[in-house]
């Protein structure tokens, strides 16, 4: 991908108008989407061709797919939830494959005390949080093993070798995160900020490179984080209030949602500059719960996901593509 202002833009699935959940992850040159209404027997995940024009295969997967994430070859983790009679409401994590046309799906039921909301990791370190006995767990073939650190409300878990990273967040509602870094040896925490931000709303790993990337909404920037230290190492204005992020190479993109804005930085750059803008008002007015953002990591295209919110009038729930245009000549 070329930074260009040059975009087409292209509606991959329009969602039941109940969908409230941002399920979506492009990996392993497949778009997987999430599907959880109209009740559990409905409850499935279909994978996509790269240009989102073809479903390859469907399952059903007997849980909501709240998050999606990649675990390995051709091979997602999906966390989700289901209530019965019997159990209550149980968490449960999906394990789908998708190999020779044929898409298998493998759940577990995590422990009924164990109210999990995401994952962190992959298929050799696997980590889940548990927002109300404020920990992290250590996945493994013995069951759930907590981090001894007590994190308020842990949000997004970016996992390494020696540490873990976790969105601390000190509300329910949406303000007061924090970054906290937890030693795996030691399980001494640093928090990053001496004072909490301003609405946290993603945590990435910037692969190649020294930092994470976390989009401080309310702010209007960008925070980039020295993983070793765990400092602030720079900020990257985004006006119109950011909402993900998503890295493609040396780039990093970020997407605000007033006005519908796409930003590239270049990272290879000193000080990450900005190097593109592309204008998204052509998504419609009716896009307007943009909660989710991925990118095809050969061809460049995005794929934006805004599902239902009780509080949010207008919006259409659907999945979308922008497709970056060559420069010609």
């Amino acid at each position: 991908m070329r930074p260009s202002t040059d975009i087409a833009i292209r509606t991959v699935a329009v969602l039941d108008r109940g969908e409230p959940y941002r399920g979506q992850v492009f990996h392993d040159g497949q778009l997987w989407e999430g599907h959880s209404t109209g009740g559990v027997a409905s409850y499935r995940l279909d994978v996509h061709t790269a240009d989102g024009t073809q479903i390859l295969a469907t399952a059903r997967v007997p849980h909501t797919q709240e998050y999606l994430y990649p675990f390995g070859p051709k091979t997602i983790l999906s966390v989700g939830k289901h209530y019965t009679h019997r159990w209550g409401c149980l968490t449960y994590h999906s394990i789908a494959r998708y190999q020779h046309g044929r898409l298998r799906v493998k759940t577990r039921a995590m422990p009924m005390a164990l109210q999990v909301e995401q994952f962190g990791g992959d298929s050799g370190r696997m980590y889940f949080n548990e927002t109300g006995s404020r920990k992290v767990f250590r996945w493994t073939r013995w069951g759930a093993r907590p981090l001894a650190p007590d994190i308020h409300f842990p949000g997004a878990i970016l996992p390494f070798e020696k540490f873990v990273f976790v969105l601390e967040r000190n509300w329910l509602r949406a303000g007061a995160e924090n970054i906290a870094k937890i030693d795996l040896a030691s399980q001494r925490i640093e928090r990053t900020f001496r004072q909490p931000r301003n609405k946290l709303s993603t945590l990435i790993d910037l692969h190649g490179y020294p930092w994470l990337a976390a989009v401080e909404s309310w702010a209007d920037q960008v925070l980039l984080i020295d993983k070793e230290h765990n400092t602030l190492a720079g900020t990257l204005p985004t006006p119109g209030t950011p909402i993900d992020a998503a890295q493609f190479g040396t780039y990093l993109l970020v997407i605000s949602r007033d006005p519908k804005r796409l930003r590239l930085f270049d990272l290879a750059l000193s000080g990450a500059p900005e190097i593109a803008e592309w204008d998204l008002s052509a998504l419609g007015d009716d896009f307007c719960n943009i909660t989710t953002m991925h990118v095809d990591q050969q061809s460049g295209n995005v794929f934006l996901r805004s599902p239902f919110h009780p509080l949010i009038d207008g919006n259409t729930p659907a999945v979308k593509m922008v497709m970056p245009l060559r420069s010609r000549g």
